[in-house]
């Protein structure tokens, strides 16, 4: 089942170098809040920032600062003094940084972090991505992940693959229940010309690229490696955001087309901290060759595939997160499970895919279970809850062309209905919120708070063509005073799903 529940389009007029829509769109389904972002680095932060910053403040609180960090501003500021004497980004993930802080601000997010006892500021945001630079195994957090893909002769028999690939993925990472209320799937469509569109399967806050597909069918999911050790010196850059510019990029290696090399280029032109097993795929039927690259600080990097994975029988590839070439293989209970599982069966369809990786590799930790099937152009996404892990829960299934459809392309936006700018805004104690229909039909006009309650519906029902308005009074249903702070506007027509921000001030 697909709920639509939210599309946001927002006109920001406070602004000198954004001064035009907020460039976002989210909705929700089956749960799982999707975000599509378009334009520069900036323009795609700030919209990240507005409409996901709530939920990005709280895993930098709860998870971050309260789960990875003990709670301690000591050691968060050890991690964070560690970050600033050894790490530098590239300029456009410090400029997506500080858009992303100012959108938070300018959608009301509280900044305050009461442990820190200080706002929340972009470096914070870098910090926290780079949680798999900067807790490699440390204070018994765990970030642990498994992966297989499967084509060739091991999926010729399934009706559906006939020789194409498959790839399913776990993240096991501790389980936390701010992490398993703030899950997101981000689409970005960039203006820059060197860019292609991709999305990124984590959480609110995290904008590299830990579960990631490209618009031409790439594929990269991060693993921890299992030796850390390291000789190069700093200055390193996140491994998430060294991915993303492989994913992101059109051409990283300037081959002619996006393929895994330009992942495996974008990690050997950045110096990285820890360790890290990267399993990257696309689709070429029987002739497929999914990687896997193996790096970290002290031995650089290393390319494994099929050809030297023969412990792994079949068309078949494995990663857990222990090295295999880099250096020498040690004991994996989830690999030596895997390929006794393969062993005993070599045909892989998708949903045996999914019951070996559940069965042999499955843990209670596991967050995330992924699915990518680039020749149906289909994605499948499970996350776990308070109790149970992912894996155990039905995925929800993504048409690829659907997410990568552009809410700027001209047949998506015309004929529309619109939500226009309340004014006045700031309010005290009435606004007026003005809406046009281009046909007629039922139509919802809604006021809901920042926790998401509805407040007051202020107009419901079928509505004629034309220009609509109606005022809020600033009170609930029940005729109650409401208190100052920022409230959403929500248009729902057979067309249109459009929020605005109004902010009471008293």
């Amino acid at each position: 089942m697909r709920l639509f529940l939210l599309t946001v389009l927002v006109l920001i007029i406070s602004l000198p170098v954004i001064a035009q829509d907020v460039n976002g769109s989210l909705e929700t389904i089956d749960g799982k809040p999707v975000l599509k972002v378009w334009g520069t680095h900036a323009e795609r932060g700030y919209a990240a920032g507005y409409l996901m910053g709530e939920g990005g403040k709280e895993v930098f609180d709860d998870y971050f600062v309260g789960y990875v960090c003990m709670g301690s501003s000591i050691v968060y500021n050890y991690y964070r003094s560690t970050y600033l004497s050894n790490f530098a980004v590239d300029a456009k993930y410090q400029q997506e940084a500080d858009y992303m802080l100012l959108g938070m601000t300018d959608a009301g997010v509280d900044l305050y972090n009461s442990t820190l006892g200080r706002d929340m500021d972009a470096t914070d945001i870098l910090v926290s991505n780079a949680i798999v630079d900067l807790n490699q195994r440390g204070n018994g957090v765990y970030l642990g992940c498994s992966s297989m893909s499967s084509w060739g002769q091991s999926t010729i028999d399934d009706p559906t693959l006939l020789g194409h690939l498959v790839i399913t993925r776990h993240l096991d990472w501790s389980k936390h229940a701010t992490l398993t209320d703030n899950p997101a799937l981000v689409v970005h469509f960039p203006a820059e010309s060197d860019e292609q569109p991709w999305l990124s399967i984590g959480y609110a806050g995290f904008f590299g690229a830990l579960s990631s597909v490209s618009e031409s069918g790439v594929s990269a999911f991060l693993d921890m490696g299992n030796y850390n050790t390291g000789t190069a010196g700093a200055p390193y850059q996140p491994i998430l955001f060294t991915i993303r510019n492989g994913m992101e990029m059109a051409d990283y290696d300037g081959d002619g087309g996006h393929s895994p090399d330009d992942v495996t280029a974008a990690i050997q032109d950045r110096t990285r901290k820890g360790g890290n097993i990267i399993h990257v795929t696309t689709d070429d039927g029987m002739d497929s060759r999914p990687i896997v690259i193996e790096c970290n600080n002290a031995a650089g990097v290393a390319v494994r595939d099929q050809s030297n994975n023969t412990v792994v029988p079949g068309d078949n590839l494995v990663a857990t997160n222990h090295f295999r070439v880099l250096y020498s293989p040690t004991s994996c209970s989830r690999y030596d499970a895997l390929v006794d599982s393969l062993t005993a069966n070599l045909q892989i369809s998708p949903t045996r895919s999914w019951s070996v990786m559940a069965g042999a590799a499955g843990q209670l930790s596991n967050i995330q279970t992924i699915q990518y099937i680039e020749s149906e152009g289909l994605l499948y996404w499970a996350m776990d809850t308070y109790t149970e892990p992912a894996y155990t829960q039905e995925p929800t299934e993504f048409d690829m062309n659907e997410l990568f459809m552009n809410p700027t392309d001209v047949s998506d936006v015309v004929l529309r209905s619109e939500l226009a700018q309340p004014w006045p805004n700031p309010f005290n104690p009435t606004t007026t919120l003005t809406y046009t229909l281009v046909s007629s039909g039922d139509v919802e006009l809604a006021v809901y708070d920042v926790s998401g309650r509805l407040v007051k519906i202020l107009e419901s029902g079928l509505r004629s063509p034309g220009e609509h308005s109606a005022v809020w009074m600033g009170r609930d249903e029940s005729g109650r005073e409401q208190s100052s702070g920022v409230y959403f506007v929500r248009l729902l027509t057979g067309d249109t799903a459009a929020v605005r921000k109004i902010v009471m001030v008293k």
